[in-house]
Parts: structure tokens; sequence; C-alpha cells
């Protein structure tokens, strides 16, 4: 009895193997990738032709996990088989209204040139997974409004000539606009701009390849500390046209009152008619000691063809007088090991007297035992030092510094006294959760990408968790697809931004003379002479140190990039109104120059200040 019941229980299991083989079907059993956000367009029809510059594309958009207001959309746009597509994101309007679990998308450019496009879209989630990009074909022919274009300037251009005024009208306020538009594409492409520059030893010009091993005696110029006195600056400037003598007009301009000679090191042909012209320059004199130099490109250095150079800042601090100090320092040796031994505060260790600089074993005033001497809290002893006379001074600490003034954030938030610098971390930042990962960023415009994690040290804190939450303007699908400031640099730029713009660029990092710590100058281009006493709507200075930010206040601060000359990334801030008359370049927005409305009244939904400052919503005219 045994043996047969074994044998019908073989018969029954494999039964039911051989049926389920038999039974499956690649039909009825698919394997989901699941969590890929999807899109749809549903205008403009494939193929379409548009005789305006004007097209709007519509669609939905939908992911099974994220909300569709936490999605981001990216519009791009190539013109030809040959062209890489480029995004054009910013360059648009974008809308998303969520519509239960998907959400509709709209998105409107007013000038698409000329010619036949293919506008891709791409959606992704929080978890930055992305949807297959989805295409559209369309033409644009000539519209009547390019056709009158060219006769219209000419007849500015005659005004001008016989000394008579032209005063724009409603009608072709517009036209003006998109003349200014075109004017800035043709020099795309064309303009010089900064790709590299280094602090090196003054007999190593020859050593340097373009987009070749850096040597290790290279130090980024960026924010680089402990500069060693003896070194020159290296610069690497990427142009498809021929630059102008250096003779004749200098490529550093406003570099802390310092003279030297700058000479053309080589010229180097890269791909696609672009050319490095690499240039040193050598100061007269050694630098200063804990000095710091701000280096700035020369506005007015340009292409034969008078194309001017994109404007770049940078700055950098030297190494304090090692001999001043009353332990041994190592030095440096321009080898592999330069500056990962070179510690900042010193070698501690227990036959040097270092740690006393800052602590007391009998007398300090906290559970750190910080030494009393040099004040009761961490900052004023950190100023006895960093106020120039034995470290590098820190400018505008205490003016508006909401950093240096709270109880709560003190120099070591940011900063670990105890840790070396190194090329990468030049500044000693903390590192990330618990002393675990890589540093904290605080990434400017030579190496952002626009990503949160770049700024990952202001969002430590910039959160919600300890002060205002910033970090979403970087995070949140929907302010991050409609801001005007999520910018993807041009080109010819010199940068890899395409995101949301560094806090750098507004933020001086330890303070300024203005309230929130907001830069005096705002853009990369050195102002000449004293600021003027009353503020220009059309200049870059910005001057507010205290009161609400009120209509002018408002207006003041986003006309200092949006006046049709400040230039970031590539990007010239678009001008609002015609400067001699004031008169608004738009028709159904109030942009004159003395427009009673707020910025926030339309490029924010709250009507926030904050969020216009962080993530101006885009609007169509």
């Amino acid at each position: 009895m045994n043996y047969k019941r074994k044998i019908i229980s073989c018969i029954v299991i494999w039964g039911v193997i051989i049926g389920s083989l038999l039974s499956y079907s690649p039909d009825t059993h698919v394997l989901s990738a699941g969590g890929v956000p999807e899109i749809s367009i549903i205008a403009p029809a494939e193929e379409s032709v548009f005789d305006d510059p004007a097209v709007e594309v519509t669609g939905t958009i939908t992911d099974d996990d994220t909300p569709p207001e936490s999605l981001l959309v990216k519009v791009f746009d190539q013109q030809s088989a040959t062209q890489q597509p480029r995004e054009i994101t910013n360059k648009g309007t974008l809308t998303i209204k969520p519509n239960g679990p998907s959400a509709d998308f709209t998105y409107v450019k007013n000038d698409f040139s000329v010619g036949n496009h293919t506008v891709s879209i791409i959606v992704t989630d929080k978890d930055g997974i992305s949807s297959s990009p989805i295409e559209r074909t369309f033409t644009v022919n000539q519209s009547r409004s390019e056709e009158t274009t060219g006769t219209e300037i000419g007849a500015e251009n005659q005004a001008a000539d016989t000394g008579q005024t032209s005063t724009p009208t409603e009608s072709n306020t517009g036209q003006l606009s998109n003349v200014i538009s075109v004017l800035a594409a043709d020099t795309l492409g064309k303009r010089p701009y900064l790709a590299k520059m280094y602090l090196i030893p003054k007999d190593a010009s020859e050593e340097y390849v373009p987009d070749g091993d850096v040597p290790s005696s290279y130090l980024p110029v960026e924010d680089m500390t402990r500069v060693p006195l003896d070194y020159k600056i290296l610069i690497d400037i990427r142009s498809t046209e021929p630059l102008i003598d250096i003779k004749t007009q200098p490529l550093l301009t406003s570099f802390g009152d310092i003279t030297g000679v700058e000479r053309l090191v080589k010229t180097t042909a890269l791909s696609n008619d672009l050319k490095s012209y690499v240039y040193s320059f050598t100061p007269d004199n050694n630098f200063l000691p804990r000095t710091i130099y701000n280096v700035y490109l020369n506005p007015k250095f340009t292409t034969e063809s008078q194309i001017p150079i994109i404007p770049r800042f940078l700055k950098f601090t030297t190494v304090s007088k090692y001999e001043e100090y009353h332990f041994p320092a190592d030095k440096g040796d321009n080898s592999d090991n330069y500056r990962d031994n070179d510690y900042v505060h010193g070698p501690f260790s227990v036959v040097t007297n270092a740690c006393s600089y800052c602590h007391s074993t009998h007398n300090g005033t906290n559970e750190f035992l910080i030494n009393g001497k040099n004040g009761t809290n961490e900052n004023d002893m950190c100023m006895a030092c960093h106020d120039g006379t034995g470290s590098p001074k820190i400018e505008d600490n205490s003016q508006h510094s909401k950093h240096f003034e709270s109880t709560s954030v003190s120099c070591s938030s940011c900063h670990d006294p105890h840790n070396p610098g190194t090329k990468e971390n030049p500044n000693s930042i903390y590192r990330m959760a618990s002393g675990n990962g890589p540093p904290y960023s605080y990434k400017k415009a030579a190496t952002a990408a626009g990503d949160s994690m770049d700024f990952s040290l202001c969002f430590s804190c910039h959160n919600g968790s300890k002060a205002k939450n910033i970090e979403k303007y970087y995070t949140d699908g929907t302010f991050k697809s409609q801001s005007g400031h999520n910018i993807q640099a041009t080109i010819d730029s010199g940068s890899s931004l395409n995101g949301q713009l560094p806090c750098a660029d507004c933020h001086e990092t330890h303070g300024a003379a203005n309230l929130n710590m907001l830069r005096t100058e705002l853009g990369n281009t050195k102002l000449q002479g004293e600021k003027p006493k009353t503020d220009q709507l059309e200049d870059n200075w910005f001057s507010k140190t205290d009161g609400d930010w009120d209509i002018d206040s408002q207006r003041k601060f986003c006309l200092s990039c949006h006046n049709g000359q400040t230039v970031l990334y590539g990007e010239t801030g678009k001008t609002i109104y015609i400067k001699e008359t004031g008169i608004s370049l738009t028709t159904t927005v109030e942009h004159n120059r003395n427009s009673t409305t707020a910025c926030s009244e339309c490029h924010s939904d709250s009507k926030s200040f904050i969020d216009t400052a962080h993530a101006p919503k885009r609007i169509t005219p």
C-alpha cells in the first residue's frame, strides 16, 4: 500500500508541474518595471506647420509613486540631425496642473526660430527615474512680424541718424524684444569663455595640456585657501574666433591692486574650430600672506570681431606666514602629498602646544574647554586670528550676517577646525552626517551642476530643520519646472550648470553689507568706482540693510540682473522695459519702469518674495 501511495503522489506532483509550465504564456505573465514615469503629448500634431514663432505643447504626465506636482519636466529642442538636443525648459513657460493621479502640462515658447524643430519632453520622478523621451516634429515659417522687423529697425536707425526720437508703441514692443533675442542668438557659440583657471608654480606653465591630466602642483582657483606666495595664475580661454592682443586689452582686471605680466603661453586647436588660448599672469612681486584675492575676467576683452568674453569671478586666499607660528608646520613640497599633510591649525600631537591656542585644560569656559582669553564664545575665538592679524580676514562677517549673530550657528557649524584641508576640500568643510561620506558641498559657478547635493552644506540647515526651507526650491518638481532660475548654461559658458542657480550667485558666504547676506554687486562683473548714492534700476549694484521687501526693493533686486547686460552662465538677464523710455517690452504684463506692481505679485503663486527670489514662476506675456 505504501508503494502505491508513493506512485500516486509522484504522478500528482509531476502533473501539477507540467500543467503550470503548459499554462504559462508571455501574454498573461508580464514582468512590470514599475515606478517609471509616463508622458504623452496631445498637441501639436506631428509635422505641424506654424506661421508664428509662438508654439504651445500640451500633454499629460503621471507616475505610480510620485505625486504629479513633484514630477520634474524638461523640454529639449533639436533643429537638425547633426545638432545635439538643447534644453529649452527655461526659455519658455511650463505650467503643470494636477488632475487626479496625473497632471496636465502646457509648455509655451514665443520665439522658436524659423525652420524645422524636434521637441522632446522627459519627465523624472522623485527618485531620479526618467521616462523615455516623447517627441514632436514641427516647422516654423517666417512670420509677418519677422518680415517687418528689419524695416522697423532700419527706421529706428534712420531716426537716430537724424537726431529724432522714436517711441515704441504697443504693437512693436514685442518685435523689439524678438530683435534683442536674435542679436543674442547670433553670438551664441562665438563668445570666448573661461574653461579652466589654476594657481601654479612660476616655472610650470609649459606642463599644462588642455583637457589633459593636471599636474599635482596645480591648484584650482575657486575658493582655494593657503595658496603659496610664489605662485602665479594660468588661464585657459576657449574661442572659435581669434582673440585680441592682451597688449591692447588685459585679460584680468580688478585683481586686488596687484600688478604683473600677462603672456600667451600656447594656442591649441581643438574640435569644431574651437581653440584653447592659454595665458599666464605672473605677479611683479609675490602674493601677500593671509590675503583674499578677487579675480575678474575683463569684460572689455573680446575676439577680433569685438565679441566680448563671458564674465567670470573667482577668489582665492594665500597662506599665512608659517614662520610666525609657535609650532613647526608642514609647509608642503609641491609633491603628490602637498597640502594633504598641511594642517590648517597646526600638526596636533602630544608634543606641540597647538591645542592650547583654542583649548585650556584648567581654564576652559565650557564643556569643550574653550580658552576664554580670546572671548567667551567660539566665533570670538576664531575671529581673534581671522581678523587679519594671524589668518586671512573674514570680510563683512559681522555685517548683517545671521550666521555670525545667531546663537545657534558658529564657525564650526560649517568648518571642522581639526581636519586638514585638501585640494578637494580646502576650507575644511564638515563631512556629511556623523563624519561619513564626502564633505558637505558648497559649489559655485566653476563646478555647480544645479543639483541640490551641490549645496548640501547650506541645506543641512536650510531644509526647515533649523532655518527656512530653501532646499524645496531645489528638490520639489513643481518649483524646479516652473522656476525662471532653473538654468542650463549655454554651450560656450564653460559651466556645467543645468539646474537652479547656486546660492553664492546672490549670497556672500560669511556676510555682506546687505540684509540676508545678499551681495552688493550681482553678476560676475566688477563695477568700477564707488557705488552711486541712489540706486538705478539698470545697474547691478544692490543695497538694502533693513525693512520689508516692498515693491521698490523687489524690483531693484530683480532688475540688478534682469537689465539686459548682466550675464550668468552665458545667459543675459532679459530686460523688461526700454531703458531710454521706460516703456514695457511686453503688452500684457506691467513691466514699465515706474510700475507699482511687486515682482512677487505675478512670479509666485503664494505672492511671497522668498519664493520669487529662489524659484520665480515664469509667466506668458
